[in-house]
């Protein structure tokens, strides 16, 4: 396979489909999320009302939140201030830079922070290469912004997956 550590431990199709217990299952003892397409529409700076109340859930249960994005500084700033969490931005994913950074901020051990997010060549590669826990989430919609971009990502994503099930049928694949 081209992409190594790619493939996400976890998938869900929302990140509010994601409860407090099965955080817990996982290890997770700090959630670090993406923000595009995972916790706010593609290029939105507007807080949908369930993903607010799925990070006051989350909080109120004791687990930590973190704003990991590829973003600019100050709409993750904005965005942050928002949902009443802390981030770091622009995180340079897949570098694992910015997961161990919020790992020792929020000071918990790299396999007890959960990164959520869309994308498996940013957000799963980031989380996996750092040791942390790669969860999945589908795209909230589909790209405006850098269109073109996305299809072609969104593409070798489709197929990355497709190759990854292929492989892990026949016993080969280790991922």
């Amino acid at each position: 396979m081209k992409y190594k550590n790619a493939y996400p431990k976890y998938q869900f199709r929302r990140i509010t489909d994601i409860t407090v217990e099965d955080l817990r299952k996982m290890g997770a003892k700090a959630v670090a999320v993406d923000l595009d397409n995972t916790t706010v529409i593609d290029s939105s700076y507007k807080l949908p009302e369930e993903t607010r109340k799925w990070i006051e859930t989350v909080r109120e249960a004791g687990i930590q939140v973190i704003i990991i994005s590829n973003t600019w500084f100050t709409r993750a700033w904005y965005l942050g201030k928002k949902m009443g969490v802390p981030f770091i931005a622009p995180a340079h994913k897949p570098h694992t830079r910015a997961i161990r950074k919020a790992a020792k901020m929020l000071d918990v051990k790299l396999e007890n922070i959960a990164m959520i997010g869309d994308q498996l060549f940013t957000d799963i590669i980031s989380a996996n290469k750092a040791g942390a826990i790669s969860i999945r989430v589908e795209p909230m919609e589909k790209e405006k912004l850098f269109a073109g971009h996305f299809k072609k990502v969104r593409a070798r994503e489709r197929e990355y997956m497709k190759q990854h099930r292929a492989e892990n049928k026949k016993g080969k694949c280790t991922a």
